[in-house]
Formats: structure tokens, sequence, C-alpha cells
């Protein structure tokens, strides 16, 4: 299965145990750190949504993007669910990929999607893809995921869980730079068992380094995990933070 295509049935379920609203309040805060007050945000590889929908509803103007239409259909639902239809446009991209969308004042990319690009030179290109869609003197935040995070938390781990109507098995492990996370999802309705295997290659912090000298970006600042501190190879998280 292409990745997240199934996995988006469930995906909130799965990550039910993330605080969207710290993301989200942490996101803020780094706004009023670079001095910043966007009217219009992008939520890249925004996944379900749970993430524009605390920026939503903290006053910002909201779109997301994702390269799983799954993902965005299954946000669409949710926002539905919720009882109103929310102000969020939701466009089909991926992180290679974002001719005609929005010029934003402040873009986002959170919870290691930037670790989905596989070689240096895709990383590079996401970041000239980016760069079209920050307003100039905008911010655009992203953040990645250490190797200290995956030898910690994933290199061999397994976890089953069951929710209404399916049950999952999920294996992590860390292997040559590549953080794997591999779904066995039974679905009860009709019987299905699929298989999804996610990747995401986990790069030292001098190799991103080096790949945002080179980008059309200023790095304004660079911090460990959500607090406002250097960053170093023990973080589990960096967040950086780039002027247009």
């Amino acid at each position: 299965m292409s990745p997240y295509s199934r996995l988006a049935e469930i995906y909130d379920h799965v990550m039910r145990h993330v605080d969207y609203a710290h993301w989200a309040n942490y996101v803020i805060s780094l706004f009023k750190r670079h001095k910043i007050q966007p009217q219009s945000v992008f939520d890249l590889a925004c996944g379900t949504g749970s993430l524009a929908m605390e920026l939503h509803r903290r006053g910002y103007r909201i779109s997301g993007a994702d390269g799983c239409r799954e993902m965005l259909r299954m946000g669409e639902i949710k926002g539905q669910k919720r009882g109103s239809s929310l102000p969020i446009d939701y466009f089909h991209r991926n992180l290679l990929n974002l001719h005609d969308l929005p010029v934003c004042e402040a873009v986002l990319c959170l919870y290691d999607s930037m670790n989905y690009m596989m070689s240096l030179d895709d990383l590079s290109r996401a970041f000239q893809e980016v760069r079209r869609i920050v307003a100039p003197g905008g911010l655009f935040i992203f953040d990645i995921c250490t190797e200290n995070n995956s030898l910690q938390h994933f290199s061999n781990m397994t976890e089953e869980d069951a929710g209404e109507g399916f049950s999952y098995i999920r294996h992590s492990y860390y292997e040559e730079g590549v953080q794997y996370n591999k779904f066995n999802i039974f679905f009860e309705s009709t019987g299905e068992m699929v298989e999804e295997l996610h990747q995401q290659r986990i790069y030292p912090l001098k190799d991103i380094e080096m790949v945002l000298n080179a980008s059309p970006f200023e790095v304004e600042g660079a911090y460990g995990g959500f607090g406002y501190v250097s960053p170093t190879e023990l973080s589990d998280r960096v967040h950086f933070v780039l002027r247009g």
C-alpha cells in the first residue's frame, strides 16, 4: 500500500496521544519570538488537519496540503463531524510539488514530515518549493526527528492496539540512518489485512545545516525540543525557523 492511504482511516486513533494544542501554542510562541503576526498560515504535510484546526480556533486563516488524498478526506470528514464546516482549504500536494498554492505569511511543516525527504537533493528541492509560497519577510517553521529519537524510542519497538472496527500491529526499527514503521492493519468490516511501510531519513544536524546554507532562506533560529535552547544531536526533535 502507498504510505498513509489506509492508515488514514485509523490515523487519528494512532496519534491520539499527540497534544496538538501544545504544538499550536509552541508555533505561536515562535511567531512572537521572531516578531511576526501572520494572518495567513499554511500547514504542509497537514495529515488529517488536527494542527490546522487548532490554529484556526486561535484566529488564523489556515490552509493545508498533504501528499495523501485519503488523509485530506479524513480531515474533511472530521471537520464535518465536529458540527461545522471549518474554513480550511485543503490541497493535494507533496513537498516536491507546491505549484499554484497560495502565498502565506507563515508556512509550517511539522512532526518530522521533512524527514520523508529521503535524500539531501530532495531536501534541497523541498526548500526551493516551500520558498515559492512564503511571503517576503515571512517565516517557514519545520522540525526534524533526530537519530537520538530513533535510537531511544523506535530502534526495535512493537505496538499492538485496536479501535472500533480495526486492530493493528506496528513494528518500528532503525537501520543505517533510516527509520521504518511497518503497519499491519486488520479491518473487521471487510476482513482485510493491509500492510503499509513508512520510511524516514534521519539526518545529522550538520547535513541539515549544509542544505539550509545553500537554500533561499535565512536561518533565524534552531531549537531543541519545544524550548528555545540550541539543539544538539541528543535533542529528540529540532525546530528550525527560516525567514523568507
